[in-house]
């Protein structure tokens, strides 16, 4: 058995390792794992308290493969749901689409039980709505869907801490099945 997470991985390493010692899945390691980081204030880069976008918006992303059944499924841009990799989990298990985004994605995860709920917390946005003003001054933060020219400034407007991605778990079980998140 082994598990491995990038850096920002540590929260949910544990929570992916007892999954693993009491027999569970690659796969289900690698959601557990993700679930942790993805429910933790203490990290921007993914789920609640995830930075959000140059609109202010935090939409997620998520993808989980299971080599056992050379499975997979992902959303993008999914917004008010804040585990993303269980709903990726769902794509993969009931539908013959293999990645939902936007709207479609949050249509997918409401019909799935999953509650919606506020993923930006007043630290993530002050730290993006500071980021604005510093990198744009002459923007108004409050009429950014009325601008003509976000494409521009995407360019200087990046993840404050420089994190440079995302979560990432890979896990093999007893069976000698792999998964990655």
């Amino acid at each position: 058995m082994i598990i491995v997470a990038s850096a920002n991985g540590r929260i949910g390493i544990e929570a992916a390792r007892r999954v693993l010692e009491q027999g569970g899945s690659a796969l289900d390691a690698v959601e557990a794992g993700i679930r942790e980081v993805e429910a933790s204030p203490d990290c921007h880069t993914v789920g609640y308290s995830g930075y959000p976008n140059i609109l202010g918006r935090v939409e997620l992303d998520a993808s989980i493969m299971d080599g056992a059944t050379l499975t997979s499924g992902a959303v993008g841009a999914l917004a008010g749901y804040k585990h993303p990799i269980s709903v990726a989990r769902k794509i993969m298990e009931r539908l013959p689409h293999l990645f939902l985004v936007g709207e479609g994605a949050a249509r997918f995860a409401r019909e799935m039980g999953f509650q919606q709920e506020e993923l930006l917390t007043e630290e993530a946005r002050n730290t993006w709505l500071k980021r604005m003003q510093r990198d744009f001054p002459d923007l108004d933060a409050a009429n950014l869907d009325a601008a003509s020219d976000l494409w521009r400034r995407v360019i200087i407007a990046t993840d404050p801490e420089r994190a440079g991605g995302t979560v990432n778990f890979l896990a093999m079980d007893r069976a000698g099945d792999i998964a990655g998140a």
